[in-house]
């Protein structure tokens, strides 16, 4: 499995491709601007693109949707069902604040696949968890990859739930920090301490380091 990062858009954040490159497959994750990069990067590999996961629905993360989808057009776009409305409308996936700053507002095609919890995802032959952590938006996931055969340390996609000595903002609409901090502490930090953590925007991490050093978490299990 091959994992590779290009920084999108204002905000630089964090697109992935994870490329089987024995099936010659791809997944991307969060292709939040410059689709064209993005498509250019994938037919000089000669990578077919199966999957579009939108790790939540904020217009930084969906801006490339479109264009993708005009160049792959059987690829998936797949988001949580509590992101779904997001998508299309620059309102709910806050774009239209952008507008304000001389930005352009998001629309994106509609998802293909709508995920829950525990369903799974897949890059060719690699497969991944979904693993729903609300709190920064309602339909916030995070995407992890174990496997028990491999010597490697598991992988985790975690969008803008957890970053490198940080975490999602809360002071958005449907954002709520209580769900954004027990998602972390019970659905993340009780991984593998070895897992790889690739945050939404930032350097990446692990989970060892983010229960040692984390300064939001840290302040809120001290005092609640």
């Amino acid at each position: 499995m091959l994992i590779h990062k290009i920084q999108v858009g204002p905000l630089q954040v964090c697109c992935y491709l994870v490329i089987d490159q024995g099936a010659a497959e791809a997944m991307i994750i969060d292709p939040g601007a410059d689709s064209g990069e993005i498509v250019a990067f994938l037919k000089k590999q000669g990578l077919l693109l199966k999957n579009m996961v939108i790790t939540h629905g904020h217009g930084d993360h969906i801006g490339a949707n479109a264009g993708i989808k005009k160049a792959f057009p059987d690829a998936q776009i797949c988001v949580h069902e509590a992101d779904e409305d997001m998508l299309p409308y620059p309102a709910k996936n806050l774009s239209i604040l952008a507008a304000f700053y001389g930005g352009t507002t998001v629309r994106s095609p509609m998802a293909d696949r709508l995920l829950r919890d525990g369903d799974t995802v897949a890059a060719g032959r690699h497969t991944f968890e979904v693993i729903h952590t609300p709190g920064h938006t309602p339909g916030g996931i995070c995407l992890y990859y174990n496997n028990p055969a491999d010597e490697k340390p598991p992988v985790l996609f975690s969008g803008d739930t957890l970053f490198k000595e940080g975490i999602g903002r809360t002071d958005f609409p449907g954002c709520d920090q209580k769900k954004l901090i027990h998602a972390i502490k019970e659905r993340l930090f009780v991984l593998d301490e070895r897992t790889i953590v690739y945050p939404g925007h930032g350097p990446s991490t692990t989970i060892a380091e983010e229960k040692k050093n984390n300064p939001f978490i840290a302040e809120v299990m001290l005092h609640g």
